[in-house]
């Protein structure tokens, strides 16, 4: 079997390096921005990219299209953000998605083509595949939290109690966001070679807020790539190596980073 070399990004929030509009951003500044922050630092024939592109849905799918011209294969998960609906990004935002924050990942989900595999718990392909013999899964994986500094921080600071919205209560909407995560990650077989999530399932010291992981008690994957927390990391845990390349709000020089799948 061969080994299997992906590239591999996450947090690109796109409207801290690019101008945005009401709608989104400019096409020609998009592909601008492909050209010079991708295309050069292309690996493999693989892109990972585990979530929080941006909170323009149409102008994120774009850019994954963009990214597409130049990989075989695009693999990506939503992040945080990918769910944020708000009058301060486009005044129609609520309209458009009928204040449900689910509608805009069935939008993703619709906007992507051949060779872009979004992974989702909810999707068609229930966050699954077989990809050149590897088995990867994938998700954003919601975060509970966890303490009273945890709650805390979710409703009085965090952008996910406010932005996210559904007909539930901020409580409710996480509640049940992580527990269905949760179930997604349990019916897991424990042989995957790839998991790809948003959240990470392992706390960072670093972050230490019960905001920024998820936690399993067993790694079903010999490898995962995840993002949230904008740490860059690269470790072993329990027999699994655990991978991170955030841009976050003040990148430089927007890394891309490549890992081999060995079997």
């Amino acid at each position: 079997m061969d080994n299997l070399k992906v590239d591999y990004v996450s947090d690109l929030h796109l409207s801290y390096y690019i101008k945005a509009h009401s709608y989104g951003y400019d096409e020609k500044d998009l592909i601008e921005f492909v050209n010079n922050n991708i295309v050069p630092k292309i690996k493999s024939k693989v892109l990972v990219v585990a979530g929080d592109v941006s909170e323009f849905t149409k102008s994120a799918i774009l850019f994954l299209k963009l990214c597409s011209k130049y990989y075989d294969t695009v693999i990506y998960v939503a992040g945080n953000h990918e769910y944020y609906i708000s009058k301060f990004l486009n005044s129609n935002m609520k309209q458009e998605y009928n204040s449900n924050s689910l509608n805009k990942i069935t939008e993703i989900t619709t906007l992507a083509n051949d060779n872009i595999i979004f992974l989702d718990r909810n999707n068609e392909n229930k966050g699954i595949i077989c990809y050149k013999g590897f088995k990867i899964a994938g998700d954003t994986f919601w975060y509970l939290p966890k303490s009273f500094s945890g709650w805390y921080f979710y409703y009085l600071y965090s952008n996910d109690s406010r932005l996210i919205l559904s007909d539930l209560s901020k409580k409710d909407k996480i509640l049940n966001m992580h527990s269905d995560s949760m179930n997604w990650y349990d019916n897991l077989p424990s042989d995957l070679d790839l998991i790809i999530t948003h959240v990470p399932p392992i706390n960072n010291p670093r972050k230490n807020n019960s905001c920024y992981y998820n936690e399993v008690k067993k790694f079903k994957a010999n490898y995962w790539i995840y993002g949230h927390d904008h740490f860059e990391e690269d470790f072993m845990k329990s027999g699994t190596r655990f991978v991170s390349n955030p841009w976050g709000y003040n990148s430089k020089d927007f890394k891309i980073k490549t890992l081999v799948l060995k079997k």
